[in-house]
């Protein structure tokens, strides 16, 4: 068992950890991920002593307090109690032969003769699918996957309780990372693991339990398959996103920005899409919410939108049925549907545009009882037809600037370059002579990405986006939708799609909402293909 309290890490008086609270127990598998240079490899040095930075807090293994120990009872504990795999593939003793190198280990800690542990090695390095002949090649002979297989096998060679990998798989090509991970199923059984890694995919098939670590804080901890199947944290999710081994539907996507170093705030507060001035200065205390724990002021990613039981009736006829549906910050989710089965009406009575019979709309937590100007600087909507969502007499400056006039926002003379600034961000020119062209002089892609500019000069939380590509061809289409998801991830914005194909709803969405005969439900699909993966949204459910 492992018991990590107030760890914090320090190089040259800059704290790399700080305050993990950790807890694996005998058997436990523990995933630690996290993107480069957020601490993993220094927590996992510093549960075997090997850690030369400045260490506050605690860490016990099976009761024992080892960061009081010295020198020579942390060298007792080594590689018999806990072991390291490390990442680094030069790890290896270059001058030496595998053989010898493994079965040093085991005649150091285990009291065997040379020839005793070598025996042990043939049988340790056949689990591991290497033959004998691999025994007698020196570490330059070797390829990265069999090297790997070799710093694993160190690992094991005194059979220890508690086994640490950092990124067993990293730098390795697909054949590799698979062999290697059905590898690691097998001869880490009953063992108590810790694996550090950037692969998802890897944590999913191999741990009991995910820490999500940012910044040398954990951010979200809990069971694996419901962090990776339902990550609650953004920071989470941004990761998810950004894995083409768990993403299989959604195109990928980054995390806005990079790491800065900070010691006040959420470490994750300058990338958020939901950050508040809070986050800034204070440190986000652990939240249990459920199984997990999650490190985040609003508990988690909020919900920004909800619809309850919307309905709505033309000329007798029941187009919607009790509509219930929630949107979530940064999140993207489609409305699909065949053409006239009410998508856009459910984005029109969200909008106020078309009033229900019965239903209500809630923004960030608030039932909307009118649509004031508050209302629409948080959100927006771009019509399917621009040609006829613009006024025609307006010119380019004149449309994009109107939501700050109509709103008030900002003075007129800041106009110009908060214009400027939106139409750069949809990839238009911002010169004179485009700001002064009427709509006729444009084409309908250009006039799609101004109706767009125009939505997020006000710098919403939520944009509504009905069939925008509806009259565009398939590569003016394709610029569009991709000038979306970037905007999503630049802006944190969350977006409703409304979209007739499935196929393109995949692309965009992190969750898809069928609406068939006024009623609208999840979409699910199960798709085979090296593997059986089935899809809850698109974020992905590996089975």
């Amino acid at each position: 068992m492992i018991e990590i309290s107030g760890l914090s890490v320090s190089y040259s008086g800059k704290r790399i950890l700080k305050d993990i609270d950790l807890i694996v127990e005998k058997g436990e598998r523990l995933a630690i991920i996290g993107e480069s240079g957020a601490g993993k490899t220094t927590l996992a040095l510093s549960l075997l002593g090997l850690c030369k930075g400045k260490i506050e807090g605690k860490i016990k293994i099976d009761g024992i307090e080892i960061t009081s120990l010295d020198e020579r009872s942390l060298k007792e504990l080594r590689w018999r109690k806990i072991s390291i795999g490390f990442q680094n593939l030069d790890a290896l003793n270059p001058a030496l032969r595998i053989g010898e190198q493994i079965a040093e280990i085991i005649v150091e800690k285990g009291n065997k003769n040379f020839k005793e542990a070598y025996l042990e090695v043939i049988n340790l390095i056949s689990l591991l699918g290497l033959g004998e002949s691999y025994l007698d090649r020196f570490p330059s002979q070797l390829s990265g996957g069999e090297r790997r297989k070799v710093i694993i096998a160190m690992a094991l060679a005194n059979s220890p309780d508690i086994v640490v990998l950092d990124e067993p798989t990293s730098s390795l090509d697909t054949d590799s990372r698979y062999e290697i991970e059905e590898t690691l199923k097998y001869v880490l059984q009953g063992k108590t693991v810790i694996i550090n890694t950037h692969d998802l995919k890897l944590a999913y098939e191999l741990s009991d339990k995910v820490a999500v670590l940012y910044g040398g804080r954990v951010l979200e901890y809990g069971r694996t398959r419901e962090i990776i199947e339902n990550p609650r944290h953004p920071y989470t999710r941004g990761l998810l996103r950004s894995s083409p081994s768990v993403n299989r539907g959604k195109d990928l996507q980054g995390i806005p920005g990079s790491f800065e170093y900070r010691e006040r705030g959420c470490p994750f507060s300058n990338r958020c899409v939901q950050k508040t001035d809070l986050c800034e200065i204070e440190v986000p205390k652990p939240l249990r919410v459920g199984d997990r724990m999650i490190a985040c002021h609003k508990g988690g990613i909020e919900k920004v939108l909800e619809v309850r039981n919307l309905s709505k009736s033309f000329s007798g006829r029941k187009i919607l049925r009790d509509i219930n549906f929630s949107l979530y910050s940064g999140e993207s989710i489609t409305i699909l549907g065949k053409t006239g089965s009410g998508k856009s009406t459910i984005a029109r009575c969200i909008m106020g545009l078309v009033e229900p019979d019965s239903g209500e709309v809630f923004l960030f937590g608030k039932k909307v009882t009118e649509r004031d100007m508050s209302f629409y600087r948080n959100i927006q909507m771009v019509f399917q037809d621009p040609f006829e969502s613009i006024n025609p007499r307006f010119n380019v400056y004149d449309i994009v600037s109107e939501p700050l006039q109509i709103q008030k926002i900002g003075s007129k003379n800041s106009y110009i370059n908060v214009v400027k600034t939106a139409l750069k961000s949809v990839q238009l020119p911002d010169d004179e002579e485009f700001l002064g062209l009427y709509p006729y002089q444009l084409s309908g892609g250009e006039l799609q990405r101004i109706a767009i500019a125009r939505a997020i000069v006000v710098r919403p939380k939520i944009l509504i986006a009905d069939e925008v590509t509806a009259f565009l061809d398939v590569s003016i289409q394709a610029k569009i939708m991709r000038l979306l998801l970037d905007l999503q991830e630049n802006l944190g914005l969350s977006v409703i799609f409304i979209l007739h194909n499935v196929e393109l709803a995949k692309k965009v969405s992190d969750r898809i909402l069928i609406l068939n005969d006024g009623i609208l439900e999840e979409y699910k699909e199960l798709e085979i293909g090296g593997g059986i993966y089935e899809y809850e949204g698109t974020l992905g459910r590996i089975c």
